[in-house]
Protein backbone atom coordinates (compact mmCIF):
# COMPACT_ATOMS: atom_id res chain seq x y z
CA UNK A 1 0.00 0.00 0.00
CA UNK A 2 1.42 3.01 -0.85
CA UNK A 3 0.67 6.96 1.83
CA UNK A 4 -0.78 10.02 0.40
CA UNK A 5 -2.48 13.01 1.67
CA UNK A 6 -5.16 15.32 0.65
CA UNK A 7 -4.90 18.92 -0.06
CA UNK A 8 -8.09 19.62 1.69
CA UNK A 9 -6.22 19.59 5.24
CA UNK A 10 -5.00 23.20 3.57
CA UNK A 11 -8.21 23.89 2.11
CA UNK A 12 -7.81 27.78 3.67
CA UNK A 13 -4.87 28.12 1.85
CA UNK A 14 -3.16 28.07 -1.68
CA UNK A 15 -2.70 24.87 -3.42
CA UNK A 16 0.77 25.63 -3.42
CA UNK A 17 1.63 25.72 -0.08
CA UNK A 18 -0.97 23.11 0.34
CA UNK A 19 1.99 21.02 -1.55
CA UNK A 20 4.79 22.32 -0.17
CA UNK A 21 3.73 21.36 3.30
CA UNK A 22 2.41 17.60 2.47
CA UNK A 23 5.72 16.98 0.55
CA UNK A 24 7.56 18.38 3.10
CA UNK A 25 6.07 15.81 5.84
CA UNK A 26 7.17 13.05 3.41
CA UNK A 27 4.25 11.68 1.59
CA UNK A 28 4.91 10.62 -1.90
CA UNK A 29 1.41 10.58 -3.19
CA UNK A 30 -0.98 13.50 -2.97
CA UNK A 31 -5.14 13.73 -3.48
CA UNK A 32 -6.26 17.14 -4.53
CA UNK A 33 -9.74 18.84 -4.17
CA UNK A 34 -11.61 20.66 -6.90
CA UNK A 35 -14.89 21.18 -4.80
CA UNK A 36 -16.36 24.40 -5.25
CA UNK A 37 -16.36 26.82 -2.06
CA UNK A 38 -15.15 23.76 0.26
CA UNK A 39 -11.49 23.46 -1.39
CA UNK A 40 -11.09 24.49 -5.08
CA UNK A 41 -7.37 23.68 -5.79
CA UNK A 42 -8.34 22.43 -8.60
CA UNK A 43 -10.69 23.74 -11.00
CA UNK A 44 -11.26 21.19 -14.28
CA UNK A 45 -13.15 23.51 -15.86
CA UNK A 46 -10.24 26.32 -16.26
CA UNK A 47 -6.96 24.44 -15.17
CA UNK A 48 -4.38 23.26 -17.75
CA UNK A 49 -4.13 19.80 -17.10
CA UNK A 50 -0.31 19.20 -18.00
CA UNK A 51 0.82 22.06 -16.17
CA UNK A 52 -0.71 20.74 -13.11
CA UNK A 53 0.80 17.90 -13.16
CA UNK A 54 4.13 19.39 -13.78
CA UNK A 55 3.54 21.51 -10.65
CA UNK A 56 2.73 18.54 -9.01
CA UNK A 57 6.37 16.67 -9.83
CA UNK A 58 8.26 19.66 -9.23
CA UNK A 59 7.26 19.14 -5.41
CA UNK A 60 8.69 15.57 -5.90
CA UNK A 61 5.35 13.90 -5.68
CA UNK A 62 5.21 10.33 -7.29
CA UNK A 63 1.76 10.51 -8.09
CA UNK A 64 -2.04 11.59 -7.80
CA UNK A 65 -4.21 9.64 -6.48
CA UNK A 66 -7.32 11.49 -7.09
CA UNK A 67 -9.35 14.30 -8.01
CA UNK A 68 -12.15 14.99 -5.49
CA UNK A 69 -15.34 16.69 -6.82
CA UNK A 70 -17.80 15.76 -4.38
CA UNK A 71 -21.34 17.25 -5.56
CA UNK A 72 -24.78 16.52 -4.19
CA UNK A 73 -25.71 14.00 -7.01
CA UNK A 74 -29.08 13.55 -6.02
CA UNK A 75 -30.51 17.16 -5.98
CA UNK A 76 -27.74 18.47 -8.19
CA UNK A 77 -28.25 18.30 -11.78
CA UNK A 78 -24.67 20.01 -12.43
CA UNK A 79 -22.94 16.94 -11.04
CA UNK A 80 -23.14 15.38 -14.24
CA UNK A 81 -21.13 18.14 -16.42
CA UNK A 82 -18.79 18.36 -13.05
CA UNK A 83 -18.09 14.83 -12.68
CA UNK A 84 -17.78 14.36 -16.26
CA UNK A 85 -15.25 17.21 -16.91
CA UNK A 86 -13.56 16.17 -14.04
CA UNK A 87 -12.81 12.67 -15.47
CA UNK A 88 -11.94 13.79 -19.17
CA UNK A 89 -9.24 16.45 -16.95
CA UNK A 90 -7.92 14.10 -14.99
CA UNK A 91 -7.23 11.45 -18.13
CA UNK A 92 -5.20 14.34 -19.98
CA UNK A 93 -3.31 15.18 -16.81
CA UNK A 94 -2.40 11.68 -15.63
CA UNK A 95 -4.73 11.30 -12.74
CA UNK A 96 -6.34 7.46 -12.47
CA UNK A 97 -9.44 8.13 -10.73
CA UNK A 98 -12.07 10.93 -9.59
CA UNK A 99 -14.00 10.88 -6.39
CA UNK A 100 -17.81 12.10 -5.88
CA UNK A 101 -20.72 10.55 -4.07
CA UNK A 102 -24.67 10.59 -4.27
CA UNK A 103 -25.06 13.41 -1.40
CA UNK A 104 -28.31 13.43 0.35
CA UNK A 105 -31.42 12.92 -0.17
CA UNK A 106 -33.84 16.22 -0.46
CA UNK A 107 -36.74 15.95 2.00
CA UNK A 108 -39.66 14.39 0.47
CA UNK A 109 -38.24 12.50 -1.66
CA UNK A 110 -38.66 8.55 -1.58
CA UNK A 111 -35.67 5.96 -1.60
CA UNK A 112 -36.89 5.02 -4.93
CA UNK A 113 -36.98 8.25 -6.49
CA UNK A 114 -33.23 8.97 -5.08
CA UNK A 115 -31.61 5.52 -6.22
CA UNK A 116 -33.43 6.32 -9.70
CA UNK A 117 -31.66 9.75 -9.93
CA UNK A 118 -28.69 8.13 -9.26
CA UNK A 119 -28.76 5.48 -11.59
CA UNK A 120 -29.53 7.91 -14.41
CA UNK A 121 -26.71 10.11 -13.45
CA UNK A 122 -24.32 7.11 -12.74
CA UNK A 123 -24.66 5.76 -15.86
CA UNK A 124 -23.88 9.13 -17.80
CA UNK A 125 -20.92 9.66 -15.88
CA UNK A 126 -19.67 6.28 -16.14
CA UNK A 127 -20.13 5.96 -20.19
CA UNK A 128 -17.20 9.14 -19.62
CA UNK A 129 -15.27 7.28 -17.26
CA UNK A 130 -15.05 4.32 -19.66
CA UNK A 131 -14.04 6.35 -22.75
CA UNK A 132 -11.17 8.25 -20.54
CA UNK A 133 -10.53 4.90 -18.86
CA UNK A 134 -10.57 6.67 -15.89
CA UNK A 135 -12.06 5.35 -12.84
CA UNK A 136 -15.34 6.82 -10.66
CA UNK A 137 -14.82 6.33 -7.20
CA UNK A 138 -17.99 6.82 -4.80
CA UNK A 139 -17.21 7.46 -1.55
CA UNK A 140 -19.02 7.27 1.96
CA UNK A 141 -20.10 10.53 2.19
CA UNK A 142 -24.11 10.63 1.55
CA UNK A 143 -27.54 9.26 2.46
CA UNK A 144 -27.55 5.51 1.12
CA UNK A 145 -23.58 5.09 1.12
CA UNK A 146 -23.55 5.37 5.06
CA UNK A 147 -26.57 3.46 5.16
CA UNK A 148 -25.42 -0.19 6.03
CA UNK A 149 -26.18 -2.52 2.59
CA UNK A 150 -26.41 1.17 1.29
CA UNK A 151 -22.87 1.08 -1.01
CA UNK A 152 -23.98 -2.08 -2.02
CA UNK A 153 -27.11 -0.95 -3.59
CA UNK A 154 -25.51 2.10 -5.39
CA UNK A 155 -22.80 -0.35 -6.60
CA UNK A 156 -25.76 -2.51 -8.00
CA UNK A 157 -26.91 0.22 -9.90
CA UNK A 158 -24.77 0.53 -13.12
CA UNK A 159 -22.25 -2.42 -12.53
CA UNK A 160 -18.91 -1.32 -14.20
CA UNK A 161 -15.24 -2.43 -13.84
CA UNK A 162 -15.23 1.79 -13.97
CA UNK A 163 -16.98 2.09 -10.68
CA UNK A 164 -15.04 1.77 -7.05
CA UNK A 165 -15.01 3.29 -3.68
CA UNK A 166 -13.45 5.10 -1.99
CA UNK A 167 -13.78 3.95 1.59
CA UNK A 168 -13.74 6.78 3.86
CA UNK A 169 -13.60 5.21 7.26
CA UNK A 170 -14.82 8.01 9.85
CA UNK A 171 -17.24 8.81 7.63
CA UNK A 172 -19.07 5.49 8.16
CA UNK A 173 -17.83 5.33 11.89
CA UNK A 174 -19.48 9.24 12.44
CA UNK A 175 -22.14 9.04 9.99
CA UNK A 176 -22.40 12.10 8.54
CA UNK A 177 -20.32 14.05 6.14
CA UNK A 178 -19.49 17.87 4.24
CA UNK A 179 -22.22 18.14 1.43
CA UNK A 180 -20.75 20.69 -0.77
CA UNK A 181 -22.88 22.60 -3.73
CA UNK A 182 -22.73 25.77 -5.59
CA UNK A 183 -24.41 27.96 -2.84
CA UNK A 184 -21.88 26.41 0.14
CA UNK A 185 -21.32 23.58 2.05
CA UNK A 186 -22.49 21.76 5.59
CA UNK A 187 -23.08 18.82 7.66
CA UNK A 188 -25.77 17.06 6.03
CA UNK A 189 -26.54 13.81 8.00
CA UNK A 190 -26.43 14.72 12.09
CA UNK A 191 -24.82 11.72 12.90
CA UNK A 192 -28.24 9.64 12.44
CA UNK A 193 -26.68 7.39 10.10
CA UNK A 194 -23.28 6.05 12.72
CA UNK A 195 -22.17 3.02 10.93
CA UNK A 196 -19.52 -0.01 11.55
CA UNK A 197 -16.48 1.14 9.88
CA UNK A 198 -15.00 -2.42 9.93
CA UNK A 199 -17.97 -4.28 9.23
CA UNK A 200 -18.86 -2.06 6.09
CA UNK A 201 -15.92 -2.32 4.39
CA UNK A 202 -15.53 -5.89 4.64
CA UNK A 203 -18.82 -6.36 2.81
CA UNK A 204 -17.26 -3.76 0.15
CA UNK A 205 -13.87 -4.28 -0.22
CA UNK A 206 -13.78 -6.20 -3.11
CA UNK A 207 -14.72 -2.75 -5.10
CA UNK A 208 -12.29 -0.59 -3.19
CA UNK A 209 -10.39 1.46 -5.43
CA UNK A 210 -9.09 4.45 -3.13
CA UNK A 211 -8.92 5.07 1.00
CA UNK A 212 -9.11 8.08 2.52
CA UNK A 213 -7.61 6.72 6.27
CA UNK A 214 -9.15 9.86 8.85
CA UNK A 215 -9.53 9.40 12.37
CA UNK A 216 -12.15 11.20 14.22
CA UNK A 217 -13.10 12.36 18.01
CA UNK A 218 -17.23 13.12 17.06
CA UNK A 219 -17.58 14.87 13.90
CA UNK A 220 -13.77 16.53 14.39
CA UNK A 221 -10.49 14.97 12.72
CA UNK A 222 -7.34 13.90 14.82
CA UNK A 223 -4.08 12.60 13.82
CA UNK A 224 -4.78 8.63 12.94
CA UNK A 225 -4.37 6.66 15.84
CA UNK A 226 -5.77 8.62 18.61
CA UNK A 227 -9.29 8.68 17.68
CA UNK A 228 -12.33 6.38 17.52
CA UNK A 229 -11.99 5.23 14.51
CA UNK A 230 -10.62 1.40 14.08
CA UNK A 231 -8.22 2.16 11.52
CA UNK A 232 -5.79 -0.52 12.52
CA UNK A 233 -8.17 -3.06 11.99
CA UNK A 234 -9.25 -1.28 8.41
CA UNK A 235 -6.13 -1.23 6.98
CA UNK A 236 -5.73 -4.73 7.96
CA UNK A 237 -8.68 -6.09 6.02
CA UNK A 238 -7.48 -4.14 2.93
CA UNK A 239 -3.94 -6.17 3.66
CA UNK A 240 -5.41 -8.90 3.95
CA UNK A 241 -7.62 -8.39 0.57
CA UNK A 242 -4.57 -7.70 -1.46
CA UNK A 243 -5.64 -3.48 -1.78
CA UNK A 244 -2.20 -1.94 -3.25
CA UNK A 245 -3.82 1.43 -3.38
CA UNK A 246 -3.52 4.85 -1.15
CA UNK A 247 -4.26 5.46 1.92
CA UNK A 248 -5.10 8.38 1.80
CA UNK A 249 -4.56 10.67 5.20
CA UNK A 250 -7.71 13.37 5.48
CA UNK A 251 -8.83 16.26 7.81
CA UNK A 252 -12.10 18.84 7.36
CA UNK A 253 -9.23 21.30 7.18
CA UNK A 254 -10.68 23.16 10.40
CA UNK A 255 -7.66 23.18 13.00
CA UNK A 256 -4.75 26.28 12.59
CA UNK A 257 -1.99 25.83 9.83
CA UNK A 258 0.55 24.60 12.64
CA UNK A 259 -1.88 21.70 13.73
CA UNK A 260 -2.80 20.51 10.47
CA UNK A 261 0.98 20.63 9.75
CA UNK A 262 1.28 18.34 12.89
CA UNK A 263 -1.10 15.77 12.32
CA UNK A 264 0.22 14.92 8.82
CA UNK A 265 3.06 14.65 10.05
CA UNK A 266 2.20 12.20 13.15
CA UNK A 267 0.10 10.39 10.67
CA UNK A 268 2.34 9.49 8.05
CA UNK A 269 4.21 8.00 10.87
CA UNK A 270 1.66 6.08 12.32
CA UNK A 271 0.58 4.47 8.92
CA UNK A 272 4.25 3.81 8.06
CA UNK A 273 4.59 1.78 11.43
CA UNK A 274 1.10 0.43 10.97
CA UNK A 275 1.73 -1.44 7.59
CA UNK A 276 4.57 -3.10 8.69
CA UNK A 277 3.23 -4.40 11.44
CA UNK A 278 0.47 -5.57 10.50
Amino acid sequence: MKIGCNTVSFRKYPLEKALATIAEAGYKYVEVEGNLIWCSHVDPFKDDPIKFMDLIKSYGFEGVSSIGVHREMISDPNAVPDVKQALTWAKAAGVPLVNTDEGNLPDGMSEKEGLDIIKSRLEEMLERAEAEKIYLGLETHGYFSLTPGGMEKLLSLVPSKWLKVNYDMANVHRGDYVGTNREGYAWKLNSSKKGDEVATLKSIVDYVGHVHAKDVIGRKAVTLGKGEVNVKECVKILKQNGYQGVLSFETEGEDSFEENKKMIKESIGYLKKLITEI
